[in-house]
């Protein structure tokens, strides 16, 4: 598994360009307000918090257990699963509700925070870890990036399926923060938010 410092290199390399790039052409333009720092660093830090929020098992269980204990588990519940990734969907929408007081926008900041989750979940399936996705419906493990192993596998049908849903579900994650960020503001131009009443 990726160390929490690669997570969020990942995130910020990845999801996050869109926004720093139109964000620091508008600073070098001199077009922004204080308040759009405040937007921009709230967004940076959900971001920021939802892709390394999977690994929440790991710190929960070295303050119960005072050990390191299991990295993918909270008591038989899987962090590494859609079902727990959801999660950072609502976490997600409730900042962004007190944030920009406008539900389509907080549904965008709940993408966006549901993007970064979704993208620590591929990195660690890049790494070779314990995934269940389908968690509660499918219980077992299993990598949507399978020619990334470097073990021998069958080269049949579902090897083929599992390697083209792997590459849908990464390029659909970009897309999710991409166009979230776009829908807030955050696109190659920045586009001031100015909040309805």
């Amino acid at each position: 598994m990726p160390y929490p410092a690669g997570h969020l290199i990942f995130f910020v390399l990845l999801l996050f360009p869109i926004a720093l790039y139109g964000f620091a052409k508008a600073f070098r333009r001199g077009k922004l307000q204080r308040s759009d720092w405040w937007y921009f660093l709230v967004l940076f830090g959900i971001g920021s918090f939802f892709s390394l929020f999977p690994d929440i098992s790991a710190v929960i269980n070295l303050l119960l257990y005072g050990a390191r204990g299991d990295h993918c588990n909270i008591g038989t519940l899987p962090t590494h699963s859609l079902l727990f990734a959801s999660i950072a969907f609502v976490g997600g929408v409730l900042p962004g509700m007190v944030l920009y007081r406008q539900w389509h926008k907080a549904l965008a900041v709940g993408v966006f925070a549901e993007a970064a989750s979704l993208s620590h979940l591929l990195l660690d399936d890049m790494d070779n870890g314990i995934i269940t996705y389908l968690y509660p419906l499918y219980n077992e493990p299993f990598s949507l990036f399978p020619y990334l192993n470097t073990g021998l596998s069958a080269m049949g049908v579902m090897y083929y399926v599992t390697a083209l849903a792997g590459l849908l579900s990464f390029v659909l994650v970009v897309l999710m923060a991409f166009l979230s960020l776009r829908y807030l503001g955050f696109g190659f131009t920045y586009d001031p938010f100015k909040r309805e009443d």
